[in-house]
């Protein structure tokens, strides 16, 4: 029988250099917990956890924190009223929860930054660094990029492409980073534009820049380009570990897009 102790455990030891410390850990819950089914996600927002109970999992594998900190409880947010409620909802629940953050932001080939160029279909890698890599394109317009990228991102729920800079510019190298990574960081490498996650794009930063230079950003959600890594751990918990049942709650984009009449 596996503990969700030995589940962490065994995802840790995926990339042995770690920062140290790592927030890859027990989170939250019993780490004894004997796994029966696992559920992956990437944010472990109230109603995922529901949905990992009602779908008979006891362990939940996410990829961002509980308690809206980086570190979780090792974070300013320990103090919050929020952070006790959802403590005790998810202990009522009796689910455990484990962080694969860093480990799944490294994983060679199917971890996030892979993961996300292979649902964009960008294959040829021209430049990298371990958190940012461009790919060549056909030559193509901005906005043309913007309409492929707009198709894309529809089905995990972002239904329109914030865009700074010039979109009559011609581009052939598109850059893309890992999570949060800062989009003055992708651009370092030399691409003609970067796809860009919402969390990380300050507008008088990098949309200063791209307005300035006509460089072109494109502003994607957070959950929206770690999707498609979340399906290629929940693959791979099943690989490893045929016998446990494993099921993905999809997520997405991880706000709603309303349009308020008069």
């Amino acid at each position: 029988m596996m503990k969700a102790i030995d589940l962490n455990h065994f995802l840790c030891t995926l990339f042995p250099a770690l920062p140290k410390p790592t927030v890859d850990r027990v989170t939250a819950g019993d780490p004894d917990r004997v796994v029966k089914k696992i559920a992956v996600c990437w944010m472990p927002f109230r109603q995922a956890i529901l949905k990992a109970k009602k779908a008979c999992a006891n362990v939940i594998v996410t990829h961002e924190p509980i308690f809206f900190e980086h570190w979780d409880l090792d974070g300013e947010s320990k103090d919050h009223p929020e952070t006790a409620s959802k403590l005790r909802f998810i202990e009522e629940l009796g689910i455990t929860i484990i962080r694969c953050h860093d480990v799944w932001d490294r994983m060679p080939e199917i971890g996030i930054p892979f993961a996300w160029a292979k649902f964009l279909g960008l294959t040829d890698l021209v430049a990298s660094n371990q958190f940012n890599r461009v790919y060549a394109i056909k030559t193509q317009t901005a906005l043309a990029f913007a309409r492929y990228l707009g198709n894309r991102i529809k089905n995990l729920g972002q239904a329109y492409v914030p865009f700074y800079g010039d979109p009559k510019k011609r581009i052939k190298t598109i850059g893309i980073g890992t999570g949060c990574t800062d989009p003055m960081n992708t651009l370092a490498l030399g691409p003609d534009a970067v796809v860009a996650v919402d969390d990380a794009v300050r507008s008088w930063i990098a949309g200063s820049f791209a307005e300035s230079a006509g460089t072109p950003v494109y502003v994607v959600n957070h959950g929206v380009s770690e999707e498609p890594g979340m399906a290629t751990l929940t693959a791979f918990l099943k690989k490893h570990f045929p016998k446990i049942p494993v099921t993905h709650i999809r997520q997405g984009c991880s706000y709603r897009t309303l349009w308020p009449r008069g």
